[in-house]
């Protein structure tokens, strides 16, 4: 998860609409909020879920870009009373509670609290249950999570490629505005990317800035 900035505005007269669609798509970079996986195939989902708050229904602030996948997987009773929400991303910056590393020797995502907040220790610890039920699978019957991290893996080695020519090339400019790129809110999977440099003390010298 990676904090989102609103933007658009639409006046919104049921939350289908293709204007909905449209402003969620600028909104959310084509990401899925919850796994960061840049996709077509999306729906819109309510955060707070429209049988428990009907009244948001059509609120543009409670509707999120969200893959085919995820909210299938996403258990329906998440945000439905305090002890099961999970942190807002276009409220709060996840990225600063926890850390998503890809684990290629367990073949697993870590996700991992890195620090506490005892107004946000609930919602913390929902959405680190959620991140590990998407990347992991954990408590899902749903097989979707390996090809998700199949694709993670992909996208980190392409990543790691171009770092590591960063490191060996003496022409450096146009690789840096390569990197600079991949850390950027449009990137896919950017948290696991921005992890990566802020791992690295001499990387996150050079890139830290960037995000």
């Amino acid at each position: 998860m990676i904090k989102i900035e609103r933007n658009e505005t639409p006046k919104v007269e049921h939350y289908s609409t293709s204007l909905v669609q449209e402003s969620l798509k600028k909104d959310f970079f084509r990401k899925c909020y919850i796994c960061e996986e840049v996709t077509r195939h999306f729906e819109v989902d309510h955060f707070y879920p429209k049988n428990y708050y009907p009244h948001l229904v059509n609120d543009y602030k409670n509707l999120f870009y969200c893959c085919q996948k995820c909210n299938k997987i996403k258990p329906k009773v998440i945000n439905t009373h305090s002890e099961n929400e999970i942190l807002n991303c276009c409220e709060i910056d996840p990225s600063e509670y926890i850390k998503l590393k890809l684990n290629i020797n367990a073949c697993k995502v870590d996700v991992t609290q890195i620090h506490t907040n005892d107004i946000l220790e609930y919602q913390i610890k929902e959405t680190i249950k959620l991140l590990n039920r998407v990347y992991n699978g954990e408590n899902s019957q749903s097989t979707s999570c390996a090809d998700l991290k199949d694709d993670i893996k992909e996208k980190m080695e392409e990543f790691g490629k171009k770092l590591d020519k960063y490191q060996t090339t003496k022409l450096k400019n146009a690789i840096v505005e390569e990197i600079k790129k991949e850390l950027t809110i449009e990137s896919s999977y950017v948290t696991f990317k921005r992890w990566i440099i802020r791992d690295n003390p001499k990387l996150n010298a050079t890139f830290g800035n960037y995000f």
